[in-house]
C-alpha cells in the first residue's frame, strides 16, 4: 500500500505539549495519527473525539440528581427478629416436618 501524507495546523506550543505526552507513551506524531485513523475506521464514526469532560456545575447537577433518587425501601420479613434456630424451626414447621 502506498503511503500518504496528512498535514495539520496547530500552535507550536500545542505541538510541543502533545509531543511530550506521546513520548511518554513511546509514540511519535505519525504513530498517533495512524492510531487515530485506525480508530476512525474501526468505529466508523468520529464521535469518540467529541466527548468532553463535564463542567463542575454539571457534576454538581448530577450529584444532586443522585442524591434526590429514592433509597431502596428496606424489606422486612417475619424472620428479622428471630435467631437462626428459630428460623430453622419455623421453616421445618412450614414444610410439615414438625
Amino acid at each position: 500500500m502506498e503511503d500518504a501524507m496528512v498535514t495539520g495546523r496547530m500552535s507550536a506550543e500545542k505541538k510541543a505539549a502533545g509531543a511530550k505526552v506521546l513520548a511518554k507513551a513511546g509514540l511519535n506524531a505519525s504513530q498517533a495519527v495512524n492510531l487515530l485513523y485506525d480508530k476512525l475506521e474501526e468505529e466508523q464514526s468520529a464521535d469518540f473525539l467529541l466527548h468532553r469532560k463535564p463542567e463542575p456545575r454539571e457534576w454538581e447537577s448530577a450529584g444532586k440528581l443522585l442524591d434526590a433518587l429514592a433509597s431502596p425501601i428496606p424489606i422486612h420479613t417475619r424472620f428479622d427478629n428471630m435467631t437462626r434456630g428459630e428460623i430453622k424451626l419455623e421453616r421445618a414447621k412450614a414444610k410439615g416436618w414438625i
